[in-house]
């Protein structure tokens, strides 16, 4: 990064710290309110004692999580968000999958979603390359975003990522010429 702070970061790391920094921004959040971010984060090669079965087919992800303030967040270089990414990421691993579990069984309400941000990547599913006998889709992905807290990366045209966003009216003029960063 241009501060030197990040040596290197993965497109999905890059795009979220990007996208969560701004809508952030977009929100005008107070600078003290407290936020968090969530994604799903792989648990098959981190689950060790015991593994999953082997031929196991179903899901294995845990929700990754960073916690800041907003002012935090917009204020500090795109490094420092970039640096949480990757500190949720790291954080992955079998004693914080176990934790999750035990926790999940313990509580079984859905969380509160206030001043949570949810990002999930698409990009590697191939649904912009599918082709039902009249050439591969100008565009593809879902119809709508489930909730108003989610951001969902698609593979794009190219090797681009397309991302969806949701926001209120108010905030998505703010965005409008462009993504802040």
């Amino acid at each position: 990064m241009e501060d030197g702070t990040i040596k290197n970061c993965t497109t999905f790391v890059a795009l979220t710290a990007l996208v969560w920094r701004a809508r952030t921004k977009s929100l005008r959040m107070k600078p003290d309110q407290q936020i968090k971010l969530l994604f799903a984060a792989d648990g098959r090669s981190k689950l060790i004692n015991p593994p999953f079965p082997k031929g196991y087919f179903g899901n294995g992800i845990v929700l990754a999580c960073s916690v800041t303030t907003a002012g935090d967040l917009v204020n500090k270089p795109l490094s420092y968000a970039v640096q949480l990414v990757q500190n949720a990421i790291k954080m992955v691993n079998e004693e914080f999958i176990r934790s999750a579990i035990e926790y999940r069984e313990v509580d079984k309400e859905k969380p509160s979603l206030s001043g949570t941000f949810m990002i999930t990547a698409w990009t590697r599913l191939a649904f912009n390359k599918t082709d039902f006998g009249w050439g591969e889709p100008t565009q593809s992905g879902c119809v709508t975003l489930p909730e108003k807290e989610v951001a969902l990366f698609l593979a794009g045209s190219g090797n681009g990522t397309t991302a969806l966003l949701g926001l209120p009216v108010n905030a998505m003029k703010s965005v409008n010429g462009g993504i802040w960063y």
